[in-house]
């Protein structure tokens, strides 16, 4: 998949979308669902063309804990969680494409996490 093509489809869709640069280089697009921020990093580029994505937001808030954590994680499937260095929570999914992928496979894919994003929202009390 190409990074105007994720554009595409998350305009298509009703989302803000724009590209930049992720710190290697490779393309990342920024977006928001539910009133949060969120990038999508591109994994495996070559001539344009990815491998993978990520989806990733980060929240700043305190207090969270490793059992906090854990608990999403046990319980949700899809979107995995953890605390970076200063106990803050990210959410990220990935999506492998390596074979190809239709534009419904990653309209799916950000269905999801445009499902996760609010309720790990609620679930850290941000």
């Amino acid at each position: 998949v190409t990074a105007a093509q994720v554009v595409q489809l998350l305009q298509d869709e009703g989302y803000r979308a724009q590209i930049d640069t992720d710190g290697v280089g490779d393309p990342m697009v920024r977006s928001a669902t539910d009133g949060v921020n969120f990038s999508i990093y591109f994994y495996g580029c070559e001539r344009g063309r990815c491998a993978s994505i990520q989806y990733s937001t980060a929240f700043d808030t305190k207090g969270m804990t490793y059992a906090q954590i854990n608990q999403w994680n046990t319980e949700h499937r899809f979107g995995r969680a953890y605390l970076d260095d200063e106990m803050d929570p990210f959410l990220e999914m990935d999506l492998d494409l390596e074979r190809g992928a239709t534009t419904e496979l990653i309209a799916e894919s950000l269905a999801t996490w445009s499902l996760l994003v609010p309720e790990f929202k609620t679930y850290i009390g941000f």
